[in-house]
Protein backbone atom coordinates (compact mmCIF):
# COMPACT_ATOMS: atom_id res chain seq x y z
CA UNK A 1 0.00 0.00 0.00
CA UNK A 2 1.41 3.62 -0.38
CA UNK A 3 0.27 6.59 1.53
CA UNK A 4 -0.12 10.23 1.25
CA UNK A 5 -0.65 13.08 3.43
CA UNK A 6 -3.09 16.02 2.29
CA UNK A 7 -4.26 18.90 4.35
CA UNK A 8 -8.16 19.46 4.57
CA UNK A 9 -8.18 22.00 1.71
CA UNK A 10 -6.06 19.76 -0.74
CA UNK A 11 -9.28 17.42 -1.32
CA UNK A 12 -10.23 18.16 -4.74
CA UNK A 13 -12.78 17.32 -6.54
CA UNK A 14 -11.23 13.50 -8.11
CA UNK A 15 -10.60 12.36 -4.38
CA UNK A 16 -13.97 13.42 -3.70
CA UNK A 17 -15.87 11.79 -5.75
CA UNK A 18 -13.78 8.42 -5.18
CA UNK A 19 -14.53 9.23 -1.31
CA UNK A 20 -18.43 9.48 -1.82
CA UNK A 21 -18.03 6.59 -4.11
CA UNK A 22 -16.95 4.47 -1.19
CA UNK A 23 -19.30 5.46 1.08
CA UNK A 24 -22.18 4.46 -1.73
CA UNK A 25 -20.15 0.39 -1.88
CA UNK A 26 -20.42 0.41 2.06
CA UNK A 27 -23.42 -0.50 4.51
CA UNK A 28 -20.73 0.95 7.61
CA UNK A 29 -20.18 4.01 6.04
CA UNK A 30 -23.96 5.70 6.01
CA UNK A 31 -23.26 7.97 8.72
CA UNK A 32 -22.79 11.60 8.41
CA UNK A 33 -19.75 11.85 9.97
CA UNK A 34 -18.27 9.53 7.06
CA UNK A 35 -19.46 12.05 4.45
CA UNK A 36 -16.21 14.15 3.02
CA UNK A 37 -18.37 17.41 3.23
CA UNK A 38 -17.97 17.16 7.33
CA UNK A 39 -14.15 16.34 6.85
CA UNK A 40 -13.81 19.68 4.67
CA UNK A 41 -16.17 21.30 6.72
CA UNK A 42 -14.17 21.11 9.68
CA UNK A 43 -11.03 21.53 8.09
CA UNK A 44 -12.19 24.84 6.92
CA UNK A 45 -12.39 25.27 10.68
CA UNK A 46 -9.20 23.67 12.45
CA UNK A 47 -5.86 24.34 10.51
CA UNK A 48 -4.33 20.85 12.43
CA UNK A 49 -6.45 18.84 9.80
CA UNK A 50 -5.05 15.98 7.62
CA UNK A 51 -6.06 13.54 5.15
CA UNK A 52 -4.20 10.27 4.62
CA UNK A 53 -5.07 8.85 1.12
CA UNK A 54 -4.34 5.05 0.94
CA UNK A 55 -3.56 3.75 -2.14
CA UNK A 56 -3.33 -0.02 -3.28
CA UNK A 57 -1.72 -0.60 -7.08
CA UNK A 58 -2.16 2.64 -8.31
CA UNK A 59 -5.92 3.07 -7.55
CA UNK A 60 -7.35 5.08 -4.13
CA UNK A 61 -8.82 2.89 -1.24
CA UNK A 62 -9.43 4.94 1.25
CA UNK A 63 -9.10 7.88 3.29
CA UNK A 64 -8.08 8.46 6.99
CA UNK A 65 -9.17 12.08 8.21
CA UNK A 66 -7.42 13.06 11.48
CA UNK A 67 -5.93 16.01 13.57
CA UNK A 68 -2.00 16.03 13.66
CA UNK A 69 -1.76 17.53 17.27
CA UNK A 70 1.96 17.30 17.14
CA UNK A 71 4.62 15.01 16.55
CA UNK A 72 3.76 11.92 18.53
CA UNK A 73 0.09 12.14 18.76
CA UNK A 74 -2.60 12.67 16.29
CA UNK A 75 -6.53 12.78 17.20
CA UNK A 76 -9.74 11.50 15.13
CA UNK A 77 -10.93 13.77 13.08
CA UNK A 78 -13.42 16.00 15.08
CA UNK A 79 -12.33 15.12 18.35
CA UNK A 80 -15.08 14.42 21.12
CA UNK A 81 -18.13 16.07 18.17
CA UNK A 82 -17.88 12.94 16.05
CA UNK A 83 -20.45 9.94 16.97
CA UNK A 84 -18.96 7.44 13.99
CA UNK A 85 -14.84 7.22 13.70
CA UNK A 86 -12.23 5.07 11.35
CA UNK A 87 -11.10 5.05 7.92
CA UNK A 88 -13.09 5.54 4.94
CA UNK A 89 -12.78 2.18 2.93
CA UNK A 90 -14.46 -0.88 1.67
CA UNK A 91 -14.19 -3.62 4.74
CA UNK A 92 -12.66 -5.88 2.60
CA UNK A 93 -9.09 -3.95 2.43
CA UNK A 94 -7.38 -5.12 6.45
CA UNK A 95 -5.58 -1.48 6.93
CA UNK A 96 -2.11 -1.83 8.53
CA UNK A 97 -2.15 0.26 11.30
CA UNK A 98 2.10 0.71 11.76
CA UNK A 99 2.13 2.13 8.23
CA UNK A 100 -0.47 4.08 8.90
CA UNK A 101 0.58 5.84 12.00
CA UNK A 102 4.61 6.02 10.06
CA UNK A 103 2.93 8.07 7.17
CA UNK A 104 1.20 10.22 9.45
CA UNK A 105 4.32 11.09 11.44
CA UNK A 106 2.68 10.28 14.58
CA UNK A 107 2.85 7.63 16.77
CA UNK A 108 -0.45 7.42 18.96
CA UNK A 109 -3.92 7.93 18.21
CA UNK A 110 -6.74 6.99 20.40
CA UNK A 111 -10.17 6.02 19.81
CA UNK A 112 -13.82 6.07 21.29
CA UNK A 113 -16.63 5.81 18.77
CA UNK A 114 -15.42 2.84 16.42
CA UNK A 115 -17.63 0.75 14.87
CA UNK A 116 -16.61 -2.87 15.89
CA UNK A 117 -16.58 -3.91 11.59
CA UNK A 118 -13.56 -2.05 11.76
CA UNK A 119 -11.81 -5.69 12.93
CA UNK A 120 -8.09 -3.83 12.79
CA UNK A 121 -8.87 -1.39 15.20
CA UNK A 122 -11.35 -3.55 17.19
CA UNK A 123 -7.90 -5.77 17.82
CA UNK A 124 -6.78 -2.97 20.25
CA UNK A 125 -9.78 -1.96 21.74
CA UNK A 126 -10.55 -1.94 25.71
CA UNK A 127 -13.95 -1.01 26.26
CA UNK A 128 -16.80 -1.92 23.96
CA UNK A 129 -20.25 0.34 23.86
CA UNK A 130 -23.05 0.81 21.45
CA UNK A 131 -24.98 3.45 19.47
CA UNK A 132 -28.92 2.74 19.75
CA UNK A 133 -30.34 3.32 16.14
CA UNK A 134 -34.63 3.44 15.15
CA UNK A 135 -35.03 1.48 12.10
CA UNK A 136 -37.67 3.09 9.87
CA UNK A 137 -37.68 0.85 6.77
CA UNK A 138 -40.87 0.42 5.53
CA UNK A 139 -42.56 3.52 7.38
CA UNK A 140 -43.44 5.14 10.84
CA UNK A 141 -45.99 2.56 11.65
CA UNK A 142 -43.94 -0.44 10.35
CA UNK A 143 -40.90 0.76 13.13
CA UNK A 144 -43.96 1.22 16.20
CA UNK A 145 -44.93 -2.36 15.11
CA UNK A 146 -41.04 -3.45 15.69
CA UNK A 147 -41.23 -1.24 18.71
CA UNK A 148 -43.87 -2.58 20.21
CA UNK A 149 -42.90 -6.47 19.47
CA UNK A 150 -39.70 -5.78 21.13
CA UNK A 151 -39.46 -3.51 23.47
CA UNK A 152 -42.41 -1.08 24.25
CA UNK A 153 -45.59 -0.95 23.44
CA UNK A 154 -46.67 1.59 25.74
CA UNK A 155 -44.70 5.02 24.66
CA UNK A 156 -46.43 6.30 21.55
CA UNK A 157 -49.82 6.33 24.13
CA UNK A 158 -47.96 8.04 26.74
CA UNK A 159 -46.83 10.89 24.48
CA UNK A 160 -50.02 10.98 22.79
CA UNK A 161 -51.36 12.06 26.04
CA UNK A 162 -49.00 14.50 26.78
CA UNK A 163 -49.74 15.84 23.57
CA UNK A 164 -53.41 15.84 24.38
CA UNK A 165 -52.39 17.65 27.50
CA UNK A 166 -50.21 19.80 25.99
CA UNK A 167 -52.52 21.49 23.52
CA UNK A 168 -54.99 21.91 26.17
CA UNK A 169 -53.26 23.75 28.46
CA UNK A 170 -50.61 26.20 25.65
CA UNK A 171 -52.66 25.70 22.41
CA UNK A 172 -52.23 23.58 19.49
CA UNK A 173 -48.46 21.72 19.08
CA UNK A 174 -46.66 22.43 15.84
CA UNK A 175 -44.08 20.35 14.82
CA UNK A 176 -41.63 20.86 11.57
CA UNK A 177 -39.56 18.51 10.54
CA UNK A 178 -36.78 20.42 8.57
CA UNK A 179 -36.96 24.14 10.05
CA UNK A 180 -34.95 26.95 8.12
CA UNK A 181 -35.31 29.60 10.34
CA UNK A 182 -32.20 31.39 11.94
CA UNK A 183 -33.78 32.27 15.02
CA UNK A 184 -35.11 29.24 15.98
CA UNK A 185 -31.54 27.67 15.62
CA UNK A 186 -30.06 30.59 18.12
CA UNK A 187 -32.95 29.75 20.18
CA UNK A 188 -31.84 25.97 19.61
CA UNK A 189 -27.59 26.68 20.52
CA UNK A 190 -29.02 29.00 23.62
CA UNK A 191 -31.04 26.33 25.06
CA UNK A 192 -28.55 23.65 24.55
CA UNK A 193 -25.37 25.91 25.71
CA UNK A 194 -27.75 26.64 29.02
CA UNK A 195 -28.19 22.82 29.45
CA UNK A 196 -24.35 22.54 29.43
CA UNK A 197 -23.69 24.70 32.17
CA UNK A 198 -26.50 24.09 34.22
CA UNK A 199 -26.06 20.48 34.13
CA UNK A 200 -22.25 19.89 33.66
CA UNK A 201 -20.61 23.49 34.36
CA UNK A 202 -19.26 26.68 32.47
CA UNK A 203 -16.31 24.71 31.00
CA UNK A 204 -18.29 22.43 29.30
CA UNK A 205 -20.39 24.68 26.80
CA UNK A 206 -18.95 23.25 23.63
CA UNK A 207 -20.83 26.03 21.80
CA UNK A 208 -18.83 28.58 23.56
CA UNK A 209 -15.57 26.78 21.56
CA UNK A 210 -15.04 28.66 18.28
CA UNK A 211 -14.12 25.90 16.15
CA UNK A 212 -17.08 23.70 17.01
CA UNK A 213 -19.56 26.66 17.03
CA UNK A 214 -18.26 27.25 13.21
CA UNK A 215 -18.61 24.13 12.15
CA UNK A 216 -22.12 23.46 13.55
CA UNK A 217 -22.99 26.70 12.13
CA UNK A 218 -21.44 25.36 8.81
CA UNK A 219 -23.49 22.29 8.91
CA UNK A 220 -26.68 24.16 9.61
CA UNK A 221 -26.25 26.00 6.29
CA UNK A 222 -25.98 22.68 4.07
CA UNK A 223 -28.87 21.80 2.38
CA UNK A 224 -27.33 18.86 -0.54
CA UNK A 225 -28.99 15.87 -1.20
CA UNK A 226 -26.48 13.74 -0.17
CA UNK A 227 -25.50 15.84 3.19
CA UNK A 228 -27.46 18.50 4.71
CA UNK A 229 -28.06 20.01 8.74
CA UNK A 230 -31.77 19.20 10.08
CA UNK A 231 -33.21 21.38 12.40
CA UNK A 232 -36.56 20.53 14.08
CA UNK A 233 -38.74 22.06 15.85
CA UNK A 234 -41.68 22.12 18.23
CA UNK A 235 -44.47 24.69 19.40
CA UNK A 236 -46.93 25.02 21.68
CA UNK A 237 -48.83 27.64 20.99
CA UNK A 238 -46.81 30.44 19.85
CA UNK A 239 -43.80 28.96 22.05
CA UNK A 240 -41.11 27.04 21.05
CA UNK A 241 -40.68 24.25 23.44
CA UNK A 242 -38.26 21.66 22.17
CA UNK A 243 -35.91 21.57 19.31
CA UNK A 244 -33.45 19.15 17.68
CA UNK A 245 -30.29 19.77 15.60
CA UNK A 246 -28.27 16.91 13.29
CA UNK A 247 -27.34 15.89 9.89
CA UNK A 248 -28.38 13.68 7.67
CA UNK A 249 -26.24 11.37 5.03
CA UNK A 250 -28.09 9.95 2.61
CA UNK A 251 -30.68 7.91 4.49
CA UNK A 252 -29.27 8.20 7.88
CA UNK A 253 -30.42 11.37 10.30
CA UNK A 254 -27.79 11.65 13.12
CA UNK A 255 -29.38 12.98 16.18
CA UNK A 256 -27.31 14.80 17.96
CA UNK A 257 -28.06 17.70 19.80
CA UNK A 258 -31.99 17.97 21.40
CA UNK A 259 -32.94 20.37 23.67
CA UNK A 260 -36.25 21.38 24.97
CA UNK A 261 -37.50 23.81 27.83
CA UNK A 262 -37.36 22.53 31.18
CA UNK A 263 -40.70 24.52 32.05
CA UNK A 264 -42.70 21.82 30.32
CA UNK A 265 -40.47 18.88 31.76
CA UNK A 266 -44.32 17.16 32.62
CA UNK A 267 -45.45 16.54 29.54
CA UNK A 268 -42.07 15.18 27.94
CA UNK A 269 -41.45 17.27 25.41
CA UNK A 270 -38.60 15.74 24.69
CA UNK A 271 -40.22 12.96 23.74
CA UNK A 272 -42.73 14.24 21.56
CA UNK A 273 -39.90 16.09 19.68
CA UNK A 274 -38.22 12.44 18.96
CA UNK A 275 -41.45 11.31 18.17
CA UNK A 276 -42.29 13.61 15.43
CA UNK A 277 -38.93 13.15 13.74
CA UNK A 278 -39.74 9.12 13.32
CA UNK A 279 -42.94 9.92 12.50
CA UNK A 280 -41.71 12.43 9.74
CA UNK A 281 -38.13 11.36 8.57
CA UNK A 282 -39.57 8.42 6.20
CA UNK A 283 -41.02 11.06 4.28
CA UNK A 284 -37.71 12.66 3.55
CA UNK A 285 -35.85 8.89 2.90
CA UNK A 286 -34.42 8.64 5.86
CA UNK A 287 -34.54 4.93 7.01
CA UNK A 288 -32.59 4.95 10.14
CA UNK A 289 -32.24 7.86 12.81
CA UNK A 290 -29.06 6.94 14.75
CA UNK A 291 -29.51 7.98 18.52
CA UNK A 292 -25.51 8.16 19.23
CA UNK A 293 -23.47 6.27 21.85
CA UNK A 294 -25.08 6.41 25.55
CA UNK A 295 -27.51 3.99 27.21
CA UNK A 296 -29.80 6.75 28.04
CA UNK A 297 -33.82 6.23 29.33
CA UNK A 298 -35.51 7.40 25.93
CA UNK A 299 -32.61 6.07 23.88
CA UNK A 300 -33.64 2.74 25.18
CA UNK A 301 -37.55 3.27 25.36
CA UNK A 302 -37.04 4.20 21.26
CA UNK A 303 -34.83 2.01 19.58
CA UNK A 304 -34.90 -0.94 17.86
CA UNK A 305 -31.42 -2.10 16.89
CA UNK A 306 -27.97 -0.72 17.28
CA UNK A 307 -24.55 -0.55 16.36
CA UNK A 308 -21.73 -1.71 18.09
CA UNK A 309 -18.79 0.29 18.74
CA UNK A 310 -14.68 0.02 20.85
CA UNK A 311 -12.78 2.57 22.15
CA UNK A 312 -8.80 1.60 22.26
CA UNK A 313 -5.79 2.71 21.14
CA UNK A 314 -3.29 2.31 17.92
CA UNK A 315 0.21 3.46 18.59
CA UNK A 316 4.12 2.56 17.54
CA UNK A 317 5.49 0.88 19.17
CA UNK A 318 2.11 -1.09 20.43
CA UNK A 319 3.40 -0.93 24.12
CA UNK A 320 1.73 2.45 24.67
CA UNK A 321 -1.72 1.27 24.00
CA UNK A 322 -1.20 -1.88 25.40
CA UNK A 323 0.27 0.47 28.66
CA UNK A 324 -2.89 2.28 28.26
CA UNK A 325 -5.02 -0.61 27.92
CA UNK A 326 -3.90 -2.05 31.04
CA UNK A 327 -4.49 1.28 32.75
CA UNK A 328 -8.15 1.41 32.03
CA UNK A 329 -8.81 -2.26 32.47
CA UNK A 330 -7.44 -1.21 36.67
CA UNK A 331 -9.29 1.74 36.19
CA UNK A 332 -12.54 -0.07 35.62
CA UNK A 333 -11.50 -3.19 38.34
CA UNK A 334 -11.63 -0.60 40.97
CA UNK A 335 -14.61 1.11 39.71
CA UNK A 336 -16.55 -2.33 40.33
CA UNK A 337 -14.92 -3.33 43.37
CA UNK A 338 -15.87 -2.50 47.07
CA UNK A 339 -13.14 -0.15 47.62
CA UNK A 340 -14.24 2.09 44.41
CA UNK A 341 -18.26 1.94 45.62
CA UNK A 342 -16.41 3.53 49.40
CA UNK A 343 -14.60 5.98 47.46
CA UNK A 344 -17.55 6.93 45.66
CA UNK A 345 -20.06 7.25 48.82
CA UNK A 346 -17.37 9.30 50.17
CA UNK A 347 -16.78 11.46 47.82
CA UNK A 348 -20.41 11.88 47.69
CA UNK A 349 -20.96 12.11 51.48
CA UNK A 350 -17.92 15.06 52.07
CA UNK A 351 -19.98 17.27 49.08
CA UNK A 352 -23.27 17.39 51.05
CA UNK A 353 -21.59 18.51 54.49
Amino acid sequence: MKFSLISGGELDAGLHNAWLQMLNNSEILQSPYYHPQYTAIIGAARTDTRILVIEDAGEVIGFFPHHKKNNVLAEVIGGGLTDYQGPITSTNHRLPLKQMLAAMNVRYMGFNHMPTDRTEFAAYAWHHSRSLTLNLEGGFNVYVQRLTEKRDASLFKKIETNERKLSKKFGPLRFHFDARDPAEFAALLAGKSDQFIRTLGVEHDIFAVPWIRAVIEEISQQKQAGFSGVLSTLYAGDTLIAAHFGMRSSGVLHYWFPWYATAYSEFSPGLILLAGCAREAPATGITCIDLGRGEQPYKLRFATGQIDLCEGAISSPMLIAKAKSTYFALRSDLKNSLLGNYLRNFKRAKKER
